[in-house]
C-alpha cells in the first residue's frame, strides 16, 4: 500500500462525495485516501487488498510479540511441534487467500 501523499489524497468529505468515482480510481491505483471533516481526518479509504495485507502483518507482528513473551518466560516448544503449527498455519493461509475454507 502506498503511503498518502496527503497534498492529493487528503480530500473533504463534500468533495468526495461530489467526485466518489474518480477518488475509487485512486484507492483501486493502490492510493489511500483520507476522507475530512471539519478539517480532520474523519475515515481512510483503502483498497480490499490493502486492508487483507496490513491484517496479515498485524497478525504476523502480534505472533512475532507473543513469540519473544514466551521466550522471556520460558515457554518454549519442540521443533517439532513449531514445524506443525507452522505448516497449519501456511496451509490455513494459502486456503483463504485461494478463496476457499478449511
Amino acid at each position: 500500500m502506498k503511503q498518502p501523499a496527503l497534498a492529493q489524497d487528503l480530500v473533504p468529505i463534500n468533495e468526495f462525495r461530489s467526485n466518489l468515482k474518480s477518488w475509487l480510481s485512486r484507492v483501486e491505483e493502490g492510493r489511500s485516501v483520507v476522507v475530512t471533516q471539519r478539517g480532520k481526518a474523519a475515515a481512510v479509504v483503502v483498497s480490499p487488498e490493502s486492508l487483507d495485507e496490513a491484517e496479515e502483518e498485524r497478525s504476523f507482528m502480534r505472533a512475532v510479540v507473543r513469540g519473544l513473551r514466551d521466550v522471556e518466560t520460558g515457554e518454549l516448544l519442540a521443533d517439532g511441534e513449531v514445524w506443525e503449527e507452522l505448516e497449519q498455519l501456511m496451509s490455513s493461509t494459502e486456503a483463504s487467500r485461494e478463496g476457499r475454507v478449511e
